[in-house]
């Protein structure tokens, strides 16, 4: 090799080896939320997990937070493959409206501490930039959507998400309009947010209850 085609060599190993240990404290964060939760997890424990010195956390996220949201990702699966397969129907507003949030709900309550976190933690403004970077090192679990649906899964937090959902509504839907738009995906969030907060202080509360409860409110708010 001459020395440019060397320099071009070393640099494309160091990203490969980069992006390597960065999927290596990605599983090793999954594989401690199977076994501890995601309480209990600490720099420590994923270091020692993954086979790196604590501080080493450091060359690969911003923080514990942000390495925790990219392993949650993973919990997105059947949403997203669900997403994948609404993608291909041919529904009218309102019903595309509701079936994102069911699937959505189905998934959410199933694990509350972690979709709490993702969505309303420290980084939960920065989810484009998150599940981007995810699906670059984890392609095989990536799904193919339809454009809206698209938008809407890799929006930037969870008033955007919402938002991208309720606005198709805008056209059909006789009680929403411009002017009361922002209130609706207000009271959206708040009451998603309520529910998971009441999920995770009682574990034991009914997932099919709960889910019941955002899709009746959800109802309300778009008729």
């Amino acid at each position: 090799r001459n020395f440019k085609e060397l320099v071009i060599y070393m640099s494309n190993e160091k990203e490969n080896q980069k992006k390597q240990n960065t999927i290596r404290f990605v599983k090793a964060t999954q594989e401690l939320i199977e076994t501890e939760g995601i309480e209990s997890l600490s720099i420590r424990k994923i270091a020692d997990k993954a086979g790196f010195h604590n501080s080493t956390i450091y060359l690969y996220f911003k923080d514990i937070e942000e390495l925790i949201l990219l392993a949650s990702i993973k919990y997105f699966n059947e949403y997203s493959r669900n997403l994948s397969e609404l993608s291909s129907w041919k529904l009218r507003p309102r019903e595309h409206f509701l079936s994102v949030w069911d699937f959505f709900a189905q998934a959410v309550f199933q694990n509350p501490n972690i979709f709490y976190n993702f969505f309303f933690g420290k980084h939960s403004d920065n989810l484009t930039g998150i599940m981007t970077q995810y699906y670059e090192l984890f392609p095989e679990e990536r799904e193919k959507y339809s454009p809206e649906i698209e938008d809407m899964y890799y929006g930037k937090n969870i008033w955007d998400r919402c938002m991208g959902l309720l606005l198709p509504l805008a056209e059909v839907a006789p009680g929403i309009q411009e002017s009361n738009l922002n209130i609706i995906n207000d009271i959206t969030v708040s009451y998603v947010k309520y529910l998971l907060e009441q999920k995770c202080q009682n574990p034991s509360l009914s997932s099919d209850i709960l889910t019941d409860k955002l899709m009746q409110m959800l109802k309300f708010v778009i008729n």
